[in-house]
């Protein structure tokens, strides 16, 4: 495996990771501010929909990946 595939999994490993401590934190505070299990079980998927719209506009679009910038971004000469 080249280092830039290595590189490209560390990244995706660590936008994965800040995505789930996203949705964790807020399915822990909706649960301390006592909202209903059922509202915060329906809502974690759109909350997962909604992160992953957001990585596709701001990384690659073909990985949802907030940290992998688009090829696009970096034209080749």
């Amino acid at each position: 495996m080249t280092s830039k595939k290595i590189n490209k999994a560390k990244r995706q490993i660590g936008d994965q990771t800040t995505k789930g401590g996203l949705i964790g934190l807020m399915i822990y505070g909706l649960n301390k501010q006592g909202a209903d299990p059922m509202f915060i079980s329906m809502l974690v998927p759109v909350a997962s929909s909604v992160l992953a719209w957001v990585s596709t506009n701001i990384g690659d679009p073909v990985l949802a990946c907030l940290f992998i910038p688009n090829d696009d971004d970096n034209p080749k000469n």
